[in-house]
């Protein structure tokens, strides 16, 4: 009996200091910092109700935070705040805590530039099956990452970062029995990022070499391989317009190139949208991407990479997702040496992102 009393008292304890604002407070807090990577960031509550002021959201929105928020015990209500927390907000009852500020990293999670998801040679893994306009049907394969290796603070409330991308790109011709590979592109690059509140951006370098396959070329003796192999710096841009909206852009220019006829300037732009409403508890979140590119290369024929589909996410884990899209595309072949064809296609892809 003793026993059983000792166990009913603690659990009420345990359930008091659950609901207190202390508890909360800390908890929020730990949260911020190791899930969503909010650094800086003003956690006030005062009664359960709990506010949070954040300098910058980085690629995370509001809802996702304030799902996460929500599921901590004993919390009435969240909401989140971009900037400063005002004077004086914190009166007699309300209980405060501040994440750490940004200090240098190593290996770092996550990323300060979001990827450019409907861009067809962006690392992540992914898997698409393609319905070509000419008829045919093919399998693209997508394996490789991107990540960061340091992190620091930077000027004007910003971080910067340097990381690096790897990625093998490969297309297969389901109608032959061997599933033929028809050209694997290969491409390494060595990326710094900056990010500031909703601007961010980066320079990057880098290699990109391709590869025919040999069925391919066995079955197809008109086709001339072309030892295709480059070197291209670029400069990116990006800007959430808000918290569903985001655009981004900017050119590059290749600085070493195999033929040496190969035109040497690339243009890149697209706009993202991500709904800001989360389904089935905080786990399902419908998107749209679009990505346009011209080269030189391809006397600047416009290269059109549109997908939409829903996202499958964790509200308490940032940065992995798990996307179930139909795609398009339409314009020169983004296949390494086949640049020179222009193609059409629909289908439906699965793409990984961490």
């Amino acid at each position: 009996m003793a026993l059983f009393l000792l166990g009913v008292m603690a659990g009420f304890a345990g359930m008091a200091m659950a609901a207190s604002d202390e508890y909360i407070a800390g908890y929020a807090a730990g949260l911020l910092e190791h899930e969503f990577h909010l650094s800086g960031a003003v956690v006030q509550v005062e009664q359960g109700r709990v506010a949070v002021y954040a300098k910058r959201l980085a690629a995370e929105d509001p809802a996702k935070i304030v799902t996460a928020l929500k599921a901590i015990p004993g919390v009435v209500s969240a909401e989140v705040h971009t900037g400063s927390a005002p004077e004086g907000a914190a009166g007699p009852g309300v209980v405060r805590a501040t994440t750490p500020t940004a200090e240098s990293k190593f290996l770092p999670r996550g990323l300060l530039v979001d990827p450019f998801h409907a861009d067809l040679r962006w690392p992540h893994f992914g898997a698409s099956y393609h319905s070509l306009s000419s008829g045919g049907r093919e399998f693209a394969s997508a394996f490789g990452e991107s990540f960061s290796v340091y992190r620091d603070a930077a000027p004007f409330q910003g971080e910067w970062e340097l990381g690096i991308q790897a990625g093998v790109f490969g297309v297969f011709d389901t109608e032959k029995r061997s599933i033929d590979l028809i050209n694997a592109d290969y491409t390494f690059g060595i990326v710094a990022s900056y990010r500031a509140d909703r601007l961010s951006g980066f320079i990057r370098i880098r290699h990109q070499s391709s590869h025919l396959g040999d069925e391919f070329l066995l079955n197809n003796p008109q086709v001339v391989r072309i030892n295709l192999s480059y070197e291209e710096i670029d400069l990116k841009m990006s800007y959430d317009l808000t918290t569903w909206l985001r655009v981004y852009g900017g050119v590059g220019t290749i600085v070493r190139k195999d033929p040496s006829t190969l035109g040497r300037e690339t243009t890149q732009g697209g706009v993202e949208l991500k709904s800001p409403w989360l389904f089935f508890g905080g786990k399902v979140r419908p998107v749209a991407y679009a990505d346009f590119q011209t080269h030189a290369r391809t006397h600047w024929t416009t290269g059109q990479s549109i997908m939409a589909g829903l996202q499958f996410e964790n509200a308490q884990i940032g940065d992995r997702k798990l996307q179930v899209l139909g795609e398009y595309y339409s314009g020169p072949s983004p296949d390494g040496q086949l640049f020179t064809q222009r193609v059409e296609w629909i289908g439906m892809g699965i793409h990984l992102w961490f």
